[in-house]
């Protein structure tokens, strides 16, 4: 994955300018896109509490969990909210498909001056912790419990 370490926000967002919600609150973000950027959603509709739940997340660098039934946009609603503050957003699917190895990380032989040498290629959870990202885990009760940390 494509280091973000140099990526620092640059800019303070008035969300009342970009959300329509009444408040003087000021959110940091960025003035560039990059790859982890989503597309913005002109049409998409933002409810109030969930928004300003959200954004408390990224302004005071805080854990926030949304649930709800199944298809009702919990991801896309932060992915919007990403999209809007141009914060790189990374969405992890919890299937059967992933592994304790995806997501803390794994030795690995990589050839270095000519020699075979053992080196840590760290997963999804270390990457996310050293750059400013929103890791979103999606599907979270589709897990096998076997992956819990």
């Amino acid at each position: 994955m494509t280091n973000l370490n140099t990526l620092v926000p640059d800019m303070k967002i008035s969300v009342k300018q970009i959300f329509g919600i009444d408040t003087e609150m000021k959110v940091d973000g960025f003035s560039k896109k990059n790859e982890y950027v989503p597309e913005v959603d002109t049409n998409y509709k933002f409810d109030r509490d969930t928004t300003l739940a959200i954004i408390s997340g990224f302004a005071y660098n805080k854990r926030v969990l949304i649930q709800g039934y199944h298809g009702t946009g919990k991801s896309t609603h932060i992915e919007q909210v990403a999209a809007r503050l141009n914060w790189p957003c990374v969405r992890v699917n919890l299937d059967s498909h992933i592994s304790r190895i995806d997501l803390i990380g794994k030795d690995a032989i990589v050839i270095k001056d000519s020699k075979q040498v053992t080196e840590f290629k760290e997963g999804i959870l270390p990457w996310s912790i050293q750059n400013p990202v929103a890791l979103v885990f999606d599907e979270y009760d589709a897990e096998d419990q076997m992956l819990c940390l």
